[in-house]
């Protein structure tokens, strides 16, 4: 059969595992020409359980060992159930490298890595046995609504060093699901016809029998163009901005002081995380907000830690502010436009003028070696026979580069001394002005412990990072004064401040605590270029690493389409000044496609789906952007794989 045919055998009618009668042409005589060679492959077996019997209604799914396969995107090379005999078989098929995946009610599912098919008219043979369930996972896909969501497929991929790890589950009438697996952690992804995608991740471990776990969708959201009064909203509501760039004075930018005079922290997002004029619009918002209206805490989505090296930089003038930069392990932002602000935060306070002085923090936990060395360092002084006991259990968390320590048996070592420095500080006694010397140590050994908890649960806690997040930008502000107001630079996706479908962002916790003292700003772009690692689109397309990418001009059902609807090349909108009720306010508080690009692109991405104005309180918006300028020594992501090693 062909591989259309195969993808036919999706339907529960083809459960059996057979097709229409298949026509056998009569043979040639000897005199005809010879038979084209065949160049497509096959692969065959049974499945059956471990007292070697058939299992009949197994998922058998053979999945392209290929990095640019999307699971989201596009069928496996053939899925099928088997039928009374167990029997399974796949015809048609590209040569290459496979992976074949295998779920059965009451069987632990079986994946089965690097099946390599060749062409030929021979099938490849490959029986599977299935050992009995112990570990089940369980669950129900659902609406935004409550209403069950039945007879979808869901992807379950396991998260090892393999390529074709993906195997499926279906939803029965109530949208319940319920597939056995072994240990390990897994991502889970639903795509619904007319809804849109929702994911998990989950950890399968041997202590737990049964894991509870539940997806809600959404519905598409509208792309019809926005009413005419939405439009004409926007141009009376914006404020123009006349630049993007710092250093051109403040007289545009006066229209935002009512929205901004009463916020104790403005998070300030972005649309992609390489984009010039993105972080020169966010250099120039912080002189504003510290010339203009007293903020003296900026605080970026980077290593907490490693920030105090800039920290000391910007405060002191000590060490280089380019190494300082790359030292965040940050790649993203190691720029010329984050560089230039950098060295505009050390001017600005070398001023006598600037009687409080601006400080450079991180609030992100993903690196150990700083807060591992702050820790070692700050007992060998204090307790240097705690300090013996430390030495050797932590110097791996040292070395950033070290994959060891992101290990989930790292993450529970990690976790113990945590526990047992968070306990060593509270006995040592406090000297009159120390008291910043120990919330600070205590706050990395906080960041250790938030390090360990996310290793330890990165399969079941999507969550963890912007809780964490959230956390130390409270203690910042908290450990800086009460006086003390913040500027934080965040991705969009971590800024928002409302919950999207499973993920609950930074800006949602932080909103929770500061209510509306916190004021988010959302980024937009109609078109232009970034930078961010491409990520093939197609098969065999090869991988270039960090490149420049460009996007044309949105739809016009999309938010940034709207905006760019205005005809004004920068503005500033207050979300926050919507009216009560009517079109206007429904538009923005509709689910709409818009711009969300990270660290990857790909153009298979999909666009995020954004209620602006429960996720922001206002937006500002870009109408053309060009790629951020990496500094010339700083950090990269890694090189993609040679063309020898490339799949």
């Amino acid at each position: 059969m062909k591989l259309l045919r195969i993808l036919w055998l999706l339907c529960p009618l083809a459960c059996a595992g057979t097709g229409a009668p298949h026509v056998v042409p009569p043979v040639e005589a000897p005199s005809a020409r010879p038979a084209p060679a065949v160049t497509t492959a096959a692969v065959e077996g049974q499945v059956e359980s471990s007292a070697k019997t058939p299992v009949a209604g197994a998922v058998v799914a053979l999945i392209p060992a290929r990095e640019d396969w999307d699971p989201g995107l596009a069928p496996p090379a053939g899925r099928m159930l088997t039928g009374p005999d167990g029997r399974f078989r796949f015809e048609g098929l590209a040569p290459g490298e496979y992976g074949l995946t295998v779920s059965a009610a009451g069987h632990e599912a079986a994946f089965l890595m690097g099946v390599k098919l060749a062409a030929g008219a021979t099938p490849h043979l490959k029986d599977v046995v299935l050992q009995p369930a112990r570990h089940i996972v369980r669950g129900r896909v659902k609406t935004d609504s409550g209403e069950p969501v039945p007879g979808v497929w869901l992807n379950v991929g396991r998260y090892s060093d393999f390529l074709g790890d993906m195997l499926y589950a279906r939803t029965d009438a109530q949208g319940r699901f319920e597939v056995p697996l072994p240990v390990a952690g897994y991502g889970v992804s639903v795509h619904a016809e007319g809804f849109s995608p929702a994911r998990r991740t989950f950890n399968v471990t041997a202590e737990e029998s049964t894991t509870e776990l539940d997806l809600t969708v959404s519905a598409l959201p509208e792309t019809t163009p926005p009413a005419p009064e939405v439009v004409s909203w926007v141009k009376q509501s914006l404020a123009p901005l006349t630049t993007v760039e710092a250093g051109h004075g403040f007289e545009d930018l006066r229209p935002l002081k009512p929205w901004l005079s009463k916020a104790r922290v403005v998070a300030l997002g972005e649309a992609t995380h390489g984009s010039r004029e993105f972080f020169q619009l966010k250099h120039r918002m912080l002189e504003y907000l510290a010339t203009e209206l007293g903020f003296t805490v900026f605080a970026i989505e980077a290593s907490f830690g490693e920030s105090l090296v800039v920290n000391d930089y910007v405060l002191h003038g000590k060490g280089d502010p380019a190494k300082a930069l790359a030292g965040l392990y940050f790649w993203t932002w190691d720029t010329e436009e984050v560089l230039a602000l950098i060295r505009w935060m050390r001017a600005y306070n070398e001023d006598p003028r600037h009687t409080r002085k601006l400080q450079f923090y991180g609030v992100d936990m993903q690196a150990t070696s700083a807060s591992t060395r702050a820790v070692l360092d700050f007992f060998a002084r204090a307790d240097p026979s705690f300090h013996q006991r430390l030495v050797g259990p932590m110097t791996p968390f040292l070395d950033e580069a070290n994959p060891r320590v992101r290990e989930v048996e790292s993450g529970k070592v990690l976790a113990g001394l945590v526990a047992d420095i968070e306990a060593r500080l509270a006995k040592l006694p406090k000297r009159k002005g120390t008291e910043k010397t120990h919330a600070l140590v205590a706050r990395h050994a906080r960041i250790l412990g938030q390090f360990a908890a996310r290793v330890e649960n990165q399969f079941t806690d999507s969550n963890l990072r912007d809780r964490a997040m959230a956390e130390n930008a409270r203690w910042i502000l908290e450990h800086e004064g009460a006086d003390a107001r913040m500027v934080l630079w965040a991705h969009n996706a971590h800024v928002a401040a409302s919950p999207q479908l499973d993920m609950e962002p930074m800006g949602k916790h932080l909103r929770e605590a500061l209510g509306d003292q916190l004021y988010v700003f959302g980024f937009a772009f109609n078109q232009g270029e970034f930078q961010a690692i491409h990520s093939p689109s197609e098969p065999n397309e090869a991988r270039r690493g960090l490149s420049v990418h460009a996007v044309p001009a949105a739809e016009v059902g999309w938010l940034d389409g709207t905006l760019a609807l205005a005809e004004v090349p920068r503005f500033a909108l207050d979300l926050r000044g919507l009216p009560g009720e009517g079109v206007v306010r429904d538009y923005f508080m509709q689910a709409r496609y818009t711009r969300n690009y990270g660290a990857v692109f790909s153009k298979v991405i999909p666009p995020r789906v954004s209620k602006a104005a429960k996720e922001y309180d206002g937006l500002l918006f870009v109408e053309r952007t060009v790629a951020a300028i990496a500094t010339p020594t700083g950090r990269r992501p890694p090189p993609p794989p040679t063309a020898a090693s490339a799949p």
